[in-house]
Parts: C-alpha cells; sequence; structure tokens
C-alpha cells in the first residue's frame, strides 16, 4: 500500500534526476546512499478517502490480481525534502528542488504509467500531481499528490461463481390483493388474488436481452413483530406454511390464505423470487398488506 508507493517513487526518481541527485533518493527512515553527496527524502505526510466511483464499495479487477480485491480509495500527499551535503547548502536545495519538479512533471510520471512494474506491487495509482507547498520551515521542499487504489501485497482475490445470467424484473403500481372472503378466526381457506399494475422481465446473458416470464414471487406471513405469522399460506406447487412460492401469470398470481384459529393482525409480504432448488433466491420486497381476522 503507501510502504510499497513511497519504494517505488523512490526508485523511479533516484532513475530520473539528473547528477548528483541520481541515485540518491531514499525514505524517510530508510539508509542513507554510500558516499558524500546530496539525499532526497520522501515520503507519506497524509492521506484521504475517496468516494468510491458511484457511491460503490465493490472490489475491483485489475488490482494485482486476476481476481477481484477489495481495495482503499486514497488521496495521499507525498513531500520531498533535498539534504545537501554539507547541510544547509541553499543554492543546492534550489537545484534539487528544480530537479524534482521537472522530473514529477514528465507525463509518464503525472499518468503514473511510470510507476507501473510486472507483479502485485499494492497500489495502482490514476495520477501524480504536484500540489501547492506552504511557507513553513516544516514543510516539504515538493510536494506531490497521489490519486489511485491501494491494497496489502499478496492478499487473495475473490473468488465465487461467474454470473452469466440475469433476470431484470419491471413491477407497476398498484399492486393489489383480493380477498375471495371476509378472514374469520378458524374459518375456511380464502382464495387470495394477487395483482400487479404491470409486470415484465428481460433475460439478460451473453447474447442479446430478451423477453421472458416474470416467473415467480415468494409470499412470506409475519406477525406484527416480524416473526412468522399463524396463519397459512397455500399455493399450487408450494408447500403450505407461512413462506410459499407463487408463480406469476399475466399480471397476477392466486394463492390461499387459511385464517389463525384466533383473532390476529398479520402482514403478507411479497418478494422477488427466482431460480429453483439450491439456485432458489429471494430478493426485495415488492409489497405489503395487513391481513386483520376479527
Amino acid at each position: 500500500m503507501l510502504t510499497e508507493l513511497e519504494s517505488r517513487l523512490a526508485d523511479v526518481l533516484g532513475a530520473a534526476l539528473p547528477a548528483p541527485f541520481g541515485g540518491r533518493v531514499r525514505r524517510l527512515g530508510a539508509p542513507a546512499p554510500a558516499g558524500p553527496g546530496p539525499v532526497v527524502r520522501l515520503g507519506v505526510q497524509g492521506w484521504t478517502p475517496l468516494e468510491p466511483d458511484v457511491f460503490s464499495t465493490r472490489p475491483e479487477l485489475g488490482a494485482g490480481a486476476p481476481t477481484l480485491r477489495r481495495v482503499v480509495r486514497l488521496r495521499v500527499d507525498i513531500g520531498l525534502d533535498v539534504a545537501t551535503d554539507p547541510p544547509g547548502d541553499r543554492l543546492g536545495e534550489l537545484a534539487g528542488a528544480d530537479a524534482l519538479l521537472y522530473a514529477l512533471q514528465d507525463p509518464g510520471v503525472r499518468t503514473a504509467t511510470a510507476l507501473v512494474a510486472p507483479g502485485d506491487q499494492g497500489f495502482r495509482l490514476d495520477s501524480l500531481e504536484l500540489a501547492p507547498v506552504g511557507e513553513q520551515d516544516d514543510d516539504p521542499d515538493v510536494l506531490v499528490r497521489a490519486e489511485g487504489w491501494f491494497w496489502p501485497v499478496g492478499v487473495p482475490g475473490q473468488e465465487g461463481r461467474e454470473i452469466a445470467r440475469a433476470l431484470v424484473r419491471e413491477v407497476r403500481l398498484p399492486v393489489r390483493l383480493l380477498l375471495g372472503a371476509a378472514l374469520e378466526a378458524g374459518g375456511p381457506e380464502v382464495t387470495c388474488d394477487l395483482v400487479f399494475g404491470a409486470t415484465g422481465t428481460l433475460d439478460v446473458s451473453a447474447g442479446p436481452a430478451v423477453a421472458a416470464p416474470f416467473g415467480a414471487v415468494a409470499l412470506r406471513v409475519l406477525d406484527a413483530g416480524g416473526g412468522p405469522g399463524v396463519g397459512v399460506l397455500g399455493a399450487d406447487g408450494s408447500p403450505s406454511g407461512s413462506t410459499v412460492v407463487a408463480v406469476v401469470e399475466g399480471a397476477g398470481t392466486t394463492f390461499t390464505y387459511t385464517p389463525p384459529a384466533a383473532a390476529a393482525r398479520e402482514h403478507l409480504v411479497v418478494l422477488a423470487h427466482a431460480g429453483d432448488g439450491g439456485d432458489a433466491r429471494t430478493g426485495m420486497e415488492l409489497a405489503r398488506f395487513e391481513l386483520v381476522t376479527p
């Protein structure tokens, strides 16, 4: 991450600077180069988290591994100081600043392509630009600002099944629940019609997207506290219980609801549903209705 960025920038500038500064760029805290001469020291001075693209926190490809990796998006400030030999040589310090300013304005450095090397680097920069320097004595001679992705070297990438197909569904309001009879405590099951304003589905895969049947919805009965309800649902091809899967045909679906033996206030929750067996998935809530049994 930041350690690897400091090391790589020191190597790149050490190769780019002219004499007497060439080959004499070191990280803060690292041993000085052998022999007399000036030394350019660089080190991270601060960082700011960046908002992910479109506020997404997704892992990324291209982060040093062929698989997805979680990355930290940062803006990093790096200070560079010229130490002369003997110390305090103002003209020598200014000459070093001149050399740094010119090298850092190289297009390959500004776009950070000059910092790219084979293997897992721990960072990938979008830019490396000069930044304003203050007038305080402890301010660096030169300040650069890097923006990009950072991650620990060697962290395993994420593995998983490749997404090969997606169902894109549209449900329009109003969504209505029509009861075939009044609910009565201990009474018989009641036929219920769930009607959508309109539905539409696209089946998206590697080829062109095609229209497809809507599929199914999951129906759940919950009590007032959000736990499983007492009333019983039933639908064709789905076992009776507090959760069933109902196939949507046309603009809706039909199922049954058996009221509880005693008065109760429950909720019917309609959720998106796709897949069968082990591949079955239940998605977002589409609608919610109150079922009051007097």
